[in-house]
């Protein structure tokens, strides 16, 4: 009967420090998941901000004054009688 008392006593010990154990590593993974969960949001909220400039572009009429804006900004060019000033700042 003391033996059983014994090993009873030793499997709730057991059982509570498992119990504790699984219950912080739980925690983490919590605080961890809680961390990648705002990092999305965030990246999600910059994506939505990227699609807004996109789509605003995209409705933009094509004209003169957009070729030479698109010209100047992405292909460096300029009109012949341009003075370029370069600042390195």
């Amino acid at each position: 009967m003391k033996n059983w008392n014994f090993f009873i006593k030793l499997a709730v010990i057991f059982f509570i420090v498992f119990g504790a154990i699984t219950i912080v590593r739980l925690s983490v993974q919590i605080s961890d998941l809680e961390s990648n969960v705002e990092s999305a949001q965030t990246e999600i909220e910059e994506l939505n901000e990227d699609i807004g400039a996109l789509l605003e572009e995209i409705e933009e009429p094509v004209d003169e004054e957009y070729i030479m804006r698109i010209a100047r900004e992405n292909l460096n060019y300029h009109l012949p009688n341009e003075i370029i000033f370069y600042n390195d700042n």
